[in-house]
């Protein structure tokens, strides 16, 4: 793979891509939701935060290697290791656009329609510089990793786990797209949690570098909290399914509080 472009690291030069392409799309579907700037404009900066900080404290934490004064250096991020982002953006987003939103169903909604496009990036970047990489694997769309990548065993042919999970986002956005949004709107982030908590979840089970992740069982964390968080997403989604958008409007805050339980 191309682990740096010239000097920069390719992962480095992705991540930011995804961080402008979130503020780009989220100011294009905010216009069409018809949110408020400011809204879009908090959504976008808590998925910078989340992404960086957030990822950064998380995969200390995970690792047991938690330094609060070392989210302040920059030479703490360059070591890599990031893990959680999305649930940072998520635990910063939700509340803060129910806050700030007169219409609170558009803008949960715009939380999560922001993230397929941005997640293709960070994906891809993961892809060339080698972490999250898979399993062994014989199957003819295996890849190999070059001398040099970030953890990936080199010459070993293994499963792609980062174009999976690309697969699994492309997978959302064409069901974004065939929903009819009236009759769904305020319950994209229960589809999302559903889709990616089970196509996440899934493509972990390929995964070949956990040796140092925390296990539940025979499951790692983050499948625990997708595998949870799908399964309530959907028992939520089949009672939202007989609900007129109006008589869902005493449900408000159901989202939000089953999202925070399903994250502590």
């Amino acid at each position: 793979m191309w682990p740096r472009i010239g000097p920069l690291p390719t992962f480095g030069i992705l991540y930011s891509i995804s961080i402008l392409s979130h503020f780009l799309v989220g100011y294009l579907i905010a216009r069409r939701l018809r949110l408020r700037h400011r809204v879009w404009l908090v959504v976008g900066i808590c998925y910078m935060v989340g992404m960086t900080v957030g990822a950064k404290a998380l995969y200390d934490i995970q690792h047991a290697q938690f330094d609060f004064r070392a989210l302040f250096s920059t030479g703490h991020y360059m070591q890599g290791g990031l893990w959680g982002g999305l649930l940072a953006y998520f635990v910063l987003a939700v509340p803060l656009v129910l806050v700030l939103a007169k219409h609170r169903w558009a803008a949960l909604d715009l939380v999560v329609l922001l993230i397929p496009i941005p997640w293709v990036f960070v994906k891809l970047g993961c892809l060339f510089n080698g972490c999250c990489y898979g399993t062994k694997c014989s199957m003819p769309w295996a890849i190999t990793f070059p001398e040099g990548a970030a953890g990936a065993p080199a010459g070993i042919p293994l499963h792609p786990t980062q174009i999976y999970e690309i697969l699994v986002v492309l997978c959302i956005l064409i069901v974004f797209k065939a929903l009819k949004y009236e009759k769904w709107r305020g319950t994209m982030l229960l589809w999302f949690l559903a889709l990616y908590g089970l196509g996440r979840a899934t493509s972990e089970f390929f995964r070949g570098d956990f040796d140092h992740h925390l296990y539940i069982g025979s499951l790692t964390l983050s499948q625990f909290v997708c595998f949870f968080a799908a399964g309530v997403s959907i028992i939520l989604l089949f009672l939202c399914r007989s609900l007129y958008a109006p008589a869902r409007r005493k449900y408000d805050l159901a989202i939000p509080i089953v999202f925070f339980f399903v994250c502590t």
